[in-house]
């Protein structure tokens, strides 16, 4: 494999689309209820979401790899979606030169955080600090939430919540959280729904080593009714939000996705144990988080017309 691809491998590429329907949600918030679109902003806080992910991708590899989680996952349970990139575990990369690119994306995702303070105000603060905290410290010492069971709600969060509120607070330069928290629990949901479904092929290897994650603590049969949870849970929430007039009417072609959360659940119920035959779920349920955000948005942005 040549050096470029190994880097690329290793930040994770692939699921930068994780951070960016958020966004996009968060913009078309800020246009459905100010008007306001800022490109520049909008360029900057999508580079700062993904230097977030670069830092935190880099990160997990190193300290996944120096706990041996990843070395002992059996290969017969190792999909695209889990185990890392497993780049470092081959002897591809040494673990040095991950880490101090990890730390090269959170010094350059702490001066976007700066400017935008400067630029936009002090609730920038907060909000870049709790991505920081709990992105860096994801799998390291010494807080290693990965390990204790706030690894599930913090990636929520992040990547719902949080990067959507971002995005948006960066346009509009308000704080209408009425108008937020509904929509911006549907990723929040999706994407904890996302890491869930890939925790159970690490199950075995994550148990040896003490990374007491949630579906650990539940065990797969148990931990398949969470799952099931997040994932119908959104259309409540769309529902409710189309009733208290925060989310537009148009918004309703979410439902779309009803098909795709059908499928996943049907396949988790008979494969949860078998990560092969696992995979078309994994992967389903990474549509259903990136395909849901991205029509909720398109439902705001056609309740202006």
């Amino acid at each position: 494999m040549s050096s470029w691809k190994a880097w690329i491998r290793i930040i994770r590429a692939k699921f930068f689309l994780a951070g960016i329907p958020s966004i996009i949600l968060g913009v078309a918030l800020a246009v459905y209820w100010t008007g306001y679109f800022n490109l520049l902003n909008f360029m900057l806080s999508l580079v700062g979401v993904i230097l977030a992910m670069i830092g935190t991708y880099t990160f997990n590899e190193y300290y996944d790899f120096k706990t041996g989680v990843d070395v002992i996952t059996p290969i017969e349970n190792v999909t695209p979606f889990n185990a890392g990139s497993r780049i470092i575990p081959a002897g591809i990369l040494e673990p040095e030169p991950v880490l101090k690119l990890g730390i090269i994306a959170w010094i350059l995702y702490s001066l976007i955080a700066v400017y935008f303070t400067l630029t936009i105000g002090w609730i920038i603060i907060p909000l870049s600090l709790i991505g920081f905290i709990s992105g860096a410290f994801y799998t390291m010492p010494p807080f290693k939430w990965a390990y204790r069971g706030m690894g599930e709600f913090l990636i929520g969060l992040n990547y719902g919540l949080l990067i959507t509120f971002g995005s948006y607070y960066v346009q509009a330069t308000s704080l209408p959280v009425e108008f937020i928290i509904l929509p911006s629990l549907i990723p929040s949901l999706l994407i904890t729904a996302v890491i869930w479904i890939n925790e159970f092929p690490d199950y075995p290897a994550d148990k040896t080593v003490g990374k007491i994650n949630l579906v650990v603590r539940l065990g797969l049969e148990r931990a398949r009714a969470i799952y099931y949870f997040l994932a119908l849970s959104i259309y409540i929430v769309l529902l409710v939000g189309v009733f208290l007039q925060v989310i537009p009417q148009t918004g309703l072609i979410v439902l779309l996705t009803l098909p795709i959360t059908y499928n996943n659940i049907t396949l988790l119920k008979k494969y949860y144990n078998i990560p092969r035959k696992l995979i078309p779920a994994m992967r389903g349920t990474i549509l259903l988080f990136v395909t849901s955000t991205l029509l909720l948005a398109l439902g705001y942005v056609l309740a202006l017309w």
